[in-house]
């Protein structure tokens, strides 16, 4: 057991302190990879409904309980959704195009979701827990596009398992993790981000199709 678990963490309530999740903001290689070039200048607007601070963070029991607690964990929301969009349109976007393209993207929602898959009386039992781990995010685009508009919202889920184990040495007891739970957290919404863009480009797929049906 103690092999196969790679992070050790000493046990702490959430509501007793908030815990700051790291910052990362790169564009994966399969964004990159998935994501057209484009010879279009990029109009863009990015406006964020979630500050930086506290991002909320929901707890659901197995039984179907849910708590939410609004003071668990500190991100950059709006800083990691400003940098990874502004990446992809500088990446794959054409400064210097005289076709230009009008886009507001918004991040409306943006928070984190913990579901167990282990009740509570077993997690007493036996001491281990097993979760679902959730970023999700919520963003809605407008695209003007010759003079016409486009409209589009979607929801983005980034998931991923992690499972503890709560252990004993002599009085003390300590909790040793599958994932280190705040990196977790910080990768799963940096996917999460990512994985925006994608949806964004599969809209955009659609847009410059219906654009082409009209010439």
């Amino acid at each position: 057991m103690r092999n196969f678990f790679c992070f050790l963490l000493v046990a702490v309530a959430l509501t007793s302190c908030s815990v700051t999740i790291p910052l990362q903001t790169n564009l994966s290689d399969q964004t990159m990879l998935l994501a057209e070039n484009r010879n279009i200048k990029a109009n863009f607007t990015l406006v964020s409904n979630i500050s930086d601070g506290f991002i909320p963070y929901i707890s659901v029991l197995k039984n179907g309980s849910e708590t939410v607690n609004n003071e668990a964990y500190k991100y950059a929301s709006e800083s990691a959704f400003n940098k990874i969009w502004t990446s992809y349109f500088s990446s794959k976007f054409n400064s210097y195009s005289k076709d230009q393209m009008d886009i507001i993207a918004t991040l409306k929602d943006f928070k984190l979701r913990e579901q167990a898959a282990t009740s509570i009386g077993m997690s007493l039992l036996t001491g281990n827990s097993k979760v679902n781990v959730e970023a999700i995010a919520t963003i809605h685009v407008l695209v003007n596009y010759h003079g016409k508009d486009y409209e589009n919202q979607f929801e983005i889920i980034a998931s991923d398992y992690n499972e503890s184990q709560q252990m004993k040495s002599g009085n003390n007891y300590y909790v040793v993790n599958q994932n280190n739970p705040t990196q977790q957290k910080a990768k799963l919404l940096e996917s999460c981000l990512n994985k925006s863009i994608i949806q964004f480009e599969n809209f955009l797929r659609s847009v410059m199709l219906a654009h082409k049906e009209k010439e």
